[in-house]
């Protein structure tokens, strides 16, 4: 039994209905608290559509279905919340939050900034996203740190829950033993599932 649960994030989709059986082959090998479902641009009838496809996948087995970056969509489509990506103004979480209101969840990808970590938190996000494929930003007149390090500082000092997007297998070990909350596999997960723990 791992200490962490598994948070899923799809690759970003233009055809959903061809990424259905892998959907489900990787729910089936690591059944997660949550998908995130990350979709190409396209019209809204179209989006719309794809949401309600998976959704039902999703939702069918009671995992929660977050939305990357379109919250309106989100709160429009009975989605359990939104994840702003690392690309997505900083600026705008204190507006998403206002515009989703309580009942949704808020996530927000810092990529290894604690400053942007903490001003996250304090706009409202209710769980931060730290990545091992971003470089660790150092806090101003602070030394450099590892990931692990600002994981392990962040799982420590604040309630906030900690999902930390891993690239390869191998560096599971190290965000279980600090302490993160969720461990999201990176792209290479929808490969080959059964090679992650």
């Amino acid at each position: 039994m791992t200490a962490y649960d598994v948070y899923l994030a799809t690759p970003v989709l233009r055809d959903v209905e061809a990424f259905l059986p892998d959907l489900a082959r990787g729910m089936q090998q690591h059944p997660p608290a949550a998908v995130l479902l990350r979709l190409a641009d396209a019209p809204d009838a179209e989006l719309i559509k794809h949401i309600q496809t998976i959704q039902s996948v999703v939702h069918a087995q009671d995992i929660a279905l977050m939305l990357e970056d379109r919250p309106a969509l989100a709160a429009r489509t009975g989605c359990d919340g939104v994840h702003l990506s690392t690309g997505f103004a900083e600026a705008s979480v204190k507006d998403v939050r206002k515009q989703i209101g309580d009942d949704l969840q808020l996530g927000v990808s810092v990529g290894g900034s604690r400053d942007a970590a903490m001003r996250a938190g304090e706009a409202g996000a209710d769980y931060i996203s730290f990545s091992t494929a971003i470089p660790v930003v150092p806090a101003e007149g602070e030394a450099p740190e590892s990931l692990t390090d600002l994981v392990r500082w962040w799982c420590l000092v604040m309630e906030l829950p900690a999902v930390v997007e891993v690239e390869e297998p191998a560096q599971i070990a190290a965000f279980e033993e600090v302490g993160a909350d969720f461990i999201q596999p990176g792209p290479a997960f929808w490969e080959n599932p059964s090679l992650w723990p």
